[in-house]
């Protein structure tokens, strides 16, 4: 990021860009901060393209080696295109090829989801271009992040109110920022305190079905009951909520099994998970015997099989197995 920052302040850009990563947000932010320097909002219909999709790679040359129009650059945005996975072998060997001879007038960005780096487009474009990977940050980065964004906003939130609020939306950095602008608005410059958070801002639903698999692992058949009833209470489908128990159940397993050989860091690469949910996995996994978590995703796929086949009303079947889930879990 540092060295992008450097690009748009020197104004010295490379021929081409590659940002990929799970991150959506840093994604759109990057994109936007680099078009934005490149090019005034009114420069941008004449000399911006964007490509969505398989688009062929001669397309992108063309739009490539058209110049620019009473700008100093033309600008060409490929999104999603697979041309850094396996799949589009002649297109990318292509592409490959044409990124070392990128015109001076033109630069490329790529903006993909996943890569594979053994390919020879990624390879080439590492040694002539700028590669970034939006990575889901940690917890701490994040809290850390909001503090900070809470104060350019011209508010103040605490490490701990931000915290919670970081919980609240399950660690997703859109979510976060639409709530930090929320809560500005709403404290009008003021401190921003977890009565702020609890009044203005939702949990995502992931949050709040952590706190439903917490109430299971305590046994508090009240509570949990009471949960489920608020979600469905907010018209959240039974079925969904049914998926997201058998969901955590399952990576609750995975993660509390990997975790006693395994970083939290590692094991959000291969279960492709944010560091944030991995940590909450294992912290939850430690309510619960490993029999627990089995018994309660059959119960799960039991459930499932029954409301489908009329056995059992939707809602009425997931409550019963909220229940049930509450008979033996902990530890």
């Amino acid at each position: 990021m540092k060295e992008l920052n450097n690009h748009i302040k020197t104004r010295n850009f490379a021929r081409a860009y590659l940002f990929y990563g799970a991150e959506a947000f840093l994604l759109t932010h990057w994109r936007y901060a680099l078009v934005s320097a490149i090019l005034p909002p009114d420069a941008r219909d004449m000399n911006m393209e964007v490509f969505e999709g398989k688009v062929p790679a001669p397309d992108i040359i063309a739009a490539a080696e058209t110049l620019p129009f009473l700008a100093g650059h033309r600008l060409v945005v490929v999104k999603d295109s697979g041309l850094f996975a396996a799949g589009r072998a002649d297109d990318s060997a292509e592409m490959a090829d044409y990124v070392k001879n990128i015109p001076d007038t033109s630069i490329l960005v790529f903006i993909e989801a996943e890569i594979d780096k053994r390919g020879r487009l990624y390879k080439r474009l590492n040694e002539t271009g700028l590669v970034l990977e939006a990575k889901p940050p940690k917890e701490a980065e994040l809290i850390n992040w909001a503090v900070k964004l809470a104060a350019k906003k011209g508010a103040v939130l605490q490490r701990t109110a931000a915290s919670r609020l970081v919980r609240n939306s399950s660690g997703d950095m859109q979510n976060l920022s639409n709530e930090i602008e929320k809560l500005v608005t709403y404290k009008a410059g003021g401190e921003i305190d977890a009565e702020d958070i609890d009044l203005m801002c939702a949990k995502s639903l992931e949050a709040k079905i952590f706190d439903l698999m917490r109430a299971i692992g305590d046994v508090d058949v009240k509570r949990a009951t009471t949960l489920y009833a608020n979600l469905i209470a907010t018209k959240e489908s039974p079925l969904m909520i049914l998926a997201m128990i058998a969901r955590q159940f399952r990576f609750c397993l995975q993660c509390g099994a990997l975790s006693k050989h395994a970083s939290q860091k590692d094991i959000a690469a291969q279960l492709k998970l944010h560091p944030f949910a991995v940590r909450e996995f294992i912290e939850t996994s430690q309510n619960f015997t490993e029999a627990a978590m089995i018994a309660a995703l059959e119960n799960c796929l039991e459930t499932d099989f029954a409301i489908k086949t009329g056995q059992i009303g939707d809602e009425a079947g997931v409550e019963l197995l909220v229940v049930k889930c509450c008979d033996s879990p902990a530890v």
